[in-house]
């Protein structure tokens, strides 16, 4: 008895009936449990049983017959039961791995009585293709090579034949008993063009000969194809040590957009022969725009890019090869679940279309939306069919952008016009476009290069003639070719890579910092390539400036200085994508200082010839304390040395600890290479520069409480010990927080702080209604830190971040106070976000900010901020001031 879900999918499903006739009635049960009990085929014998007939054909008749029976049940598992696709694939691929190895044996054993076997000798089947990445679909071919090792003739047989001979004879009897139609079909398909030198090689290489092929002859796609070769049959070790021999050709050490550029080219020419392009009757699900072909491409794409640096990238499957791009943030975590959404709605289709028929056809038939629907189960199915289309189609634009569009001329006289620049601007960007074309005439690289930079430049240069910062992006970009010339693959990338080309047309006019820094170390183009560039990025330069080897002094400053310029870049890049908030990036800029300190700390000890556990602490204040530094930002330091014998402590060691703490202002404050590249600030030690640059913990904490003047107890809320023995740095921040928190009268605070900032207005604020100094004017930074400072002092608290201290107010304090605070904090945040901007985008700064509407810091704030007029930000100022005078009075706390 057939069930009613069953016979309906046999009338919708006419390879499905036919099947179906051929199995017994005591065999139907089996066939339709449900979906918990489902048997799907694998290498067993329970579905490669032993074939009772050794004839040719029998053999084939046996292996006809068990390939049929497994696709019956894989259909009933895809379209009765709606059972997981990503299990039917693997099934099926397993079901081909043992089917292989059983069509060996048979091979060998019907060759056996007319050659003998070659003693010693090796034979290898390698899958490629969906076989060898575990993905077969229901009308795959296999795509196969073959491989040998061994000497000598074969033995045992009527005729003795060469190994090479041997073994192509075994290949040619594999593919007959699986390839060759009989009155059962074929068992598989096999396709061996994939193999080296194609259809006019031989059809079985050695593993020199094999090896020897790629290594000298080898062509990209090659490379790509290779992915996914994986040993099926056969001495499976002799397929291992081909894989391994190819690693150095498949895998580049170095990111080859050579290669992707490649890639693009190939899938071009796939397209011009895919016939239709949109959902329609004739539509490839494989070949067309957003299927399955694009999914592939661009997995591999990426592979190729960065499996030669990441060996956990080198999958032949698909999906896992995916997931490990995901997870090594090659690709955007969310364009991965959409390309593997894609990747198994696509493949659902494609099984769906193959098991109408038996046809080995990626190709929409003529009703394909209602037969789809039925056997799917999925009434939106067009729907569904365009979302992902488009989304792969966006994503493949991403990593691969499309090669057929033509490039405009934009080097030589014959360029497209200017517009309506400036004459000084006109002729700084045709001074620059001339000196890219003669770089291009020197043959400092490729042919293709020019090409490639037309391209460059059809795209962004319309761009950069709308942008206020045009001329500056083109001059950027002129020096960056400067730079790279010789290393074609920098341009193959932005000529090959949609998202890479937009943001560093982007970037080149939005940041002459970044700008600069790309045009120096041309790497930095890899970036948009890498996802994720958040904590996990400064998190890693954290952890490698932990882990520098201190025992060479100069290559220890060369890695620390190369590994803070790259975070210090990492925070700019972040700024300009808006990948990071402020106070974030305000925090990562103190997480690399603080590590700098640290190891600096370390490294100095060691050159002194001092126990790792000497007991300097390193206390950070400033921005640096308060974790709220910019980009420029100094190091505000103080040395304490701690020691339980303080009264006692041998003069030697202070000495020693004198010349720790100048030693380590050297490192954390010379330029890159030899040092951090800090500017560096001591004068918040005790009595400033008259006193000693190292104090003793005892004397730190005897100015502290019976000579320190207010301010600096204000400079101490932001205190925080950042290098130094555990045991050391916990006692300091105690010593701190016992100052902080005595008794004070706020009567006094007030009247003080007051007199103090009147001061400082009065010397540092600007000069001119003109401009704005946002650190010093009224309404400025520093009132907003004052007032952090003031509650500090006022009602204790251990928080050192300006915004922290704020939002951590007392909640029994008044409420007007409370919503001012916040209201604070906010207003904060973005100042600091200015201050980011300004310096990433234009190398400004905060201290000098034009009123004019039009002033270019103005397009820049608006751009990175919600600070997006000079009107607006004096009426902020204004209202900070109100509750600086509003806080620091009598009664405003009551």
């Amino acid at each position: 008895m057939i069930p009613p879900l069953a016979a309906q999918l046999a009338e919708r499903v006419p390879w499905f009936a036919q099947l179906l006739r051929q199995v017994p009635p005591s065999l139907r049960e089996d066939l339709f449990a449900d979906v918990k009990h489902a048997r799907l085929p694998d290498a067993s014998p329970h579905w490669l049983p032993p074939c009772p007939n050794t004839s040719l054909s029998g053999c084939m008749r046996h292996l006809r017959q068990c390939k049929q029976r497994a696709l019956l049940y894989l259909i009933w598992w895809e379209l009765g039961l709606h059972g997981d696709i990503r299990i039917s694939w693997q099934a099926i691929s397993a079901f081909a791995d043992g089917l292989i190895r059983m069509a060996l044996s048979m091979a060998e054993d019907l060759l056996a009585p007319r050659y003998g076997r070659l003693a010693n000798g090796r034979f290898c089947v390698l899958g490629l293709g969906k076989l060898g990445g575990n993905e077969l679909n229901l009308g795959s071919d296999i795509d196969l090579m073959f491989v040998w090792q061994g000497n000598g003739i074969t033995t045992g047989g009527r005729q003795a034949l060469a190994a090479g001979e041997y073994y192509s004879r075994l290949g040619r009897m594999l593919i007959r008993l699986l390839s060759e139609h009989d009155e059962h079909g074929q068992a598989w398909h096999v396709d061996m063009r994939l193999r080296p030198g194609g259809d006019t090689a031989p059809i079985a290489l050695s593993l020199e000969a094999t090896l020897d092929h790629y290594l000298e002859h080898g062509q990209t796609w090659e490379r790509a194809m290779l992915i996914k070769a994986r040993p099926v049959a056969g001495d499976t070790k002799l397929g291992a040590e081909l894989i391994a021999g190819l690693i150095p050709f498949i895998y580049r050490r170095y990111l080859d957009y050579t290669t992707v550029a490649a890639l693009a080219d190939m899938k071009r020419r796939i397209d011009a022969q895919g016939g239709h392009r949109d959902l329609a009757p004739g539509f490839d699900i494989k070949r067309g725009r957003g299927g399955i072909r694009e999914i592939e491409f661009t997995i591999q794409a990426l592979q190729l890019l960065h499996g030669g640096r990441n060996p956990a990238l080198r999958h032949n499957n698909s999906m896992k090869a995916l997931a490990a791009l995901a997870e090594a943030h090659a690709i955007d975590p969310r364009d991965a679940d959409h390309l593997s959404a894609a990747y198994a709605f696509w493949r659902r289709v494609e099984h769906a279309v193959q098991a109408r028929r038996g046809e080995r056809t990626q190709k929409l038939p003529p009703d394909y939306a209602n037969y789809l629907a039925q056997v799917l189960q999925e009434p939106a199915i067009i729907n569904r069919m365009r979302h992902h289309a488009a989304q792969v189609a966006r994503i493949f634009a991403e990593v691969i952008l499309p090669m057929d569009a033509e490039a405009a001329p934009w080097l030589g006289n014959a360029h497209p016009p200017l517009g309506t620049l400036p004459d000084a601007q006109r002729t700084r960007i045709m001074h620059a476009l001339a000196a890219i074309d003669s770089m291009l005439k020197r043959g400092l690289l490729p042919e293709r290069s020019r090409q490639q930079v037309e391209r460059i430049l059809s795209h962004a240069m319309p761009h950069w003639l709308r942008d206020a910062n045009g001329v500056q992006a083109v001059e950027a970009f002129a020096e960056l070719i400067h730079h790279i010339a010789g290393r074609a693959t920098w341009i193959d990338m932005l000529a090959t890579h949609a998202g890479a080309l937009r943001w560093l047309t982007g970037v080149l006019a939005a940041s002459r910092y970044l700008a600069q820094h790309i045009a120096r170390d041309p790497s930095w183009l890899e970036w948009p390539l890498m996802h994720q560039h958040t904590e996990l990025d400064i998190s890693d330069i954290v952890r490698s400036i932990a882990a520098i080897d201190v025992r060479d002094g100069e290559q220890a400053r060369r890695k620390l200085a190369r590994w803070c310029d790259r975070g210090r870049l990492l925070c700019a890049l972040a700024i300009d994508a808006h990948t990071a908030d402020a106070l974030t990036v305000s925090n990562w800029l103190a997480d690399i200082a603080d590590a700098a300190s640290r190891l600096a700390l370390r490294l100095c000890a060691h050159e002194l010839g001092l126990d790792p556990d000497f007991p300097l602490v390193a206390v950070a204040l400033g921005k640096h304390g308060s974790r709220e530094m910019g980009l420029t930002s100094d190091l505000d330091m103080v040395f304490v040395l701690v020691d339980s014998r303080e009264q006692a402590m041998p003069a030697h060691a202070r000495d020693a600890a004198q010349r720790l703490g100048r030693r380590m202002i050297s490192v954390l404050s010379q330029a890159p290479p030899f040092g951090a590249g800090f500017a560096f600030d001591a004068r918040l030690r005790p009595s400033g520069h008259a006193g000693a640059l190292v104090t003793t913990l005892h004397g730190f904490i005897d100015y502290q409480w019976h000579h320190a003047q207010l301010w600096e107890h204000q400079a101490l809320c932001r205190a925080r010990p950042v290098a130094g023995p555990d045991v050391a740095q916990t006692q300091v921040a105690q010593a701190i927080r016992d100052i902080l928190a005595q008794p004070r009268d706020r009567t006094f605070l007030m009247t003080e702080m007051r007199a103090m900032r009147e001061k400082m207005i009065k010397h540092l604020a600007s000069k001119t209604p003109e401009e704005v100094n946002l650190k010093h004017d009224p309404g400025g930074m520093v009132d907003i830190e004052f007032l952090a400072q003031f509650a500090r002092l006022a009602f204790g608290g251990c928080a050192v971040g300006t915004c922290a201290t704020l939002l951590g107010l007392p909640a029994a304090l008044p409420a007007p106070r409370l919503r001012e605070a916040r209201w604070l904090a906010a207003t904060y945040a973005i100042y600091r976000a200015m201050d980011h901007a300004l310096c990433v985008e234009l190398w400004h700064s905060v201290a000098r900010i034009g009123m004019h509407p039009e002033d270019k810091v103005w397009t820049t704030c608006r751009r990175h901020t919600p600070m997006h007029s000079p009107r607006k930000l004096r009426r902020t100022m204004r209202r900070v001031h109100r509750i600086f005078h509003t806080w620091l009075q009598a009664g405003a706390w009551e």
